[in-house]
């Protein structure tokens, strides 16, 4: 049963619409935005609102800013995924605005509601989708979070408004306008289809090889076992097919790059999932490195799947473990950050640390240490930090490496944060110095 209609007063909705359109048109999109998001939770009194704009040739929605009106913040950066919850964005498509008085109980955001909605406190929802010459390019949510809320004609109206006057503003600005605010589909695009090529190529060959193992490993094993042939030729034979797993291995590994299986991601607390992800990562590490791990008291929530993240983590921390082959301290540190130098990257996230005191990464490694296949290392495949930039950005995060010759390297992975701590969270600002730091 669901609580009685919470009036929305005309005048805090029509005081919302006249301020938004007063703005200047002279506003930076993500100024106009944020005040959107302000505005419309205060008339609505709504705890989250956000804007979400369409990337990818439409098969993913990235949040450009997500207002919490109880804690005053704001965030950006996080991504839903076509493929994800494919009823979700079926049903923005074919209604202007879409209320849920109780989430999960409409076959549209069942999915939803299980890995998003219900794990934030989320109980209705009233969505809005923005419009720019009839294709759909954005959608406008309204978050109410506690027990179910009814939507009054006043709030549909008043949200699809808001759409509205948003949908005009995404037109008139510049496109440098638009690519300073949030990462446009150009930009992206281009980097999926190099990265596309990459993995076609990773899979046709992996493919080929891993045939072409299936032989050696047949006809290896085979020989191994005879009894009539000398035992150094038998030995010889187990060679080939030891040489023939790890080949099989290094195959397998190829495809899992090139074609991850990817569950829907999930509104996870970091620390809890890297504490309970200690003891495997203190036994891939070895005995000779110690791990450092301070478990925050605060931190808020991100939108990722589980094994993703310890999958990204168990990346860096072997890479560090290498970075110090006679052995040494991994330091890995999680923390609430606020990020404030560039519009792309604004607002509240999730710091991930990992440091280690090795010889640290030249200058031309540096530029090349995320590329599939790169890797200076005699045994090494080059797809560890391949995996942690292909997980990072299928998440809307971004990456820094700080390093020093001599005295280690440090990696800060940065996850756009989709719900506050239910505590006081300390924060601490950090500026990006230039495009290439969020590379």
């Amino acid at each position: 049963m669901t609580t009685p209609l919470i009036p929305e007063p005309s005048r805090a909705t029509e005081i919302a619409r006249l301020e938004l359109a007063r703005l200047a048109q002279s506003e930076p999109l993500d100024a106009v935005f944020r005040r959107a998001c302000e505005l419309s939770a205060g008339a609505l009194t709504v705890e989250r609102v956000g804007v979400w704009l369409f990337i990818d040739d439409h098969t993913a929605l990235r949040c450009a800013n997500l207002f919490e009106r109880g804690k005053n913040e704001h965030s950006a950066g996080a991504i839903l995924r076509v493929e994800d919850f494919p009823n979700y964005f079926a049903s923005l498509s074919i209604r202007k605005a879409v209320p849920v008085e109780v989430v999960g109980n409409e076959p549209w955001t069942a999915d939803l509601a299980a890995k998003y909605l219900q794990p934030l406190g989320i109980g209705s929802i009233l969505d809005a989708g923005i419009f720019l010459g009839g294709e759909l390019t954005g959608v406008v949510c309204h978050e109410h979070v506690g027990r179910p809320r009814e939507w009054t004609t006043e709030a549909r109206d008043f949200v699809g408004s808001i759409s509205d006057l948003l949908a005009l503003r995404i037109q008139s600005a510049e496109v440098r306008e638009l690519r300073a605010a949030f990462l446009t589909q150009d930009e992206r695009a281009a980097a999926q289809d190099k990265a596309a090529a990459l993995e076609q190529l990773a899979a046709g060959v992996a493919h080929d090889f891993r045939n072409l193992l299936s032989v050696f490993l047949g006809y290896g094993g085979l020989l191994s076992r005879r009894s009539d042939i000398p035992q150094d030729a038998r030995k010889q034979a187990q060679d080939i097919v030891t040489a023939a797993e790890q080949g099989a291995a290094l195959a397998k590994g190829l495809m899992d790059f090139a074609r991850p299986k990817v569950a829907p991601p999930t509104v996870l607390d970091l620390s809890l999932v890297t504490a309970e992800f200690l003891p495997v990562l203190k036994a891939a590490v070895g005995s000779r490195h110690e791990l450092r791990y301070s478990q925050p008291a605060e931190l808020g929530q991100v939108f990722i799947e589980k094994d993703q993240f310890t999958r990204l983590l168990l990346n860096l921390a072997l890479n560090a473990s290498e970075a110090m082959p006679e052995g040494g301290t991994i330091k890995i540190r999680l923390a609430p950050v606020k990020l404030t130098g560039n519009p792309s990257y604004l607002g509240r996230f999730v710091l991930l640390e990992v440091s280690d005191t090795g010889g640290g990464i030249d200058d031309e490694t540096r530029r090349r240490m995320f590329e599939p296949f790169f890797t200076t290392k005699k045994q090494g495949t080059g797809l560890g930090l391949a995996i942690v930039r292909q997980v990072v950005d299928r998440v809307g995060g971004l990456i820094r490496v700080e390093s020093v010759a001599g005295k280690g390297t440090t990696f800060r992975v940065f996850f756009p944060r989709v719900g506050a701590s239910t505590g006081g969270t300390s924060l601490f600002p950090i500026l990006p110095s230039s495009e290439e730091d969020l590379k």
